[in-house]
């Protein structure tokens, strides 16, 4: 039924789905399941044109959401930020992650070529997460340590990261060896051709 008004019509699609929500949820999975393939193939042919398109739709929400959002958080404040700490207590390794990712941010450490790959983002998450488990099984405190700083122009990249006790850590401190960070540099490059024909 067309609406005059679009609150009215937002209304009313509001109220519908919550009346078939586990219907429609239920036809999406099943729908997933069968074309999970396609899916796939599609992502990895159109990677670039998804990733603009995603990139875009966010920021025009945003704009166009902002206030709403705002006053979201506002009313929720309290549960958004005890669901931020539960998260945060659950997945230690991510939060490192995170942390590690916004200093290289700010550096401009990360390849431009690797920003938003879900590969790197994975394994670059799997040695956070294998020093999180280290200290645990030891009770060694670890760090991920970058062997090539990024104080020293080093990129941050899986293929830079090493896990070491947090002693040995300070002990190296902003140190490089010239020898590896000229191998650090072929490697990367290396690793750019192989990640152009993966993709």
């Amino acid at each position: 039924m067309p609406y005059k008004d679009p609150e009215q019509e937002r209304a009313f699609q509001r109220e519908y789905y919550q009346k078939t929500k586990e219907k429609q949820r239920a036809y999406q999975r099943e729908w997933y399941k069968k074309n999970k393939e396609k899916k796939s193939e599609y992502y990895h042919k159109n990677k670039e044109k998804v990733r603009v398109y995603n990139l875009v739709y966010q920021r025009e929400w945003y704009k166009k959401n902002k206030e709403k959002k705002r006053e979201y958080y506002d009313k929720n404040k309290d549960h958004i930020n005890k669901m931020h700490r539960v998260r945060k207590k659950n997945n230690p390794a991510l939060v490192l992650q995170y942390n590690a990712n916004r200093r290289a941010r700010k550096k401009r450490a990360i390849p431009a070529w690797l920003r938003n790959c879900p590969v790197e983002k994975r394994r670059v998450y799997t040695v956070y997460l294998l020093s999180r488990l280290l200290a645990t099984a030891d009770g060694i405190e670890r760090h991920v340590d970058h062997m090539v700083p990024l104080s020293d122009g080093g990129p941050h990249w899986s293929g830079n990261l090493q896990i070491l006790t947090k002693e040995d850590n300070l002990e190296k401190g902003a140190y490089s060896c010239p020898k590896l960070k000229k191998q650090m540099k072929l490697n990367l490059k290396e690793a750019k051709v192989l990640y152009a024909k993966a993709a």
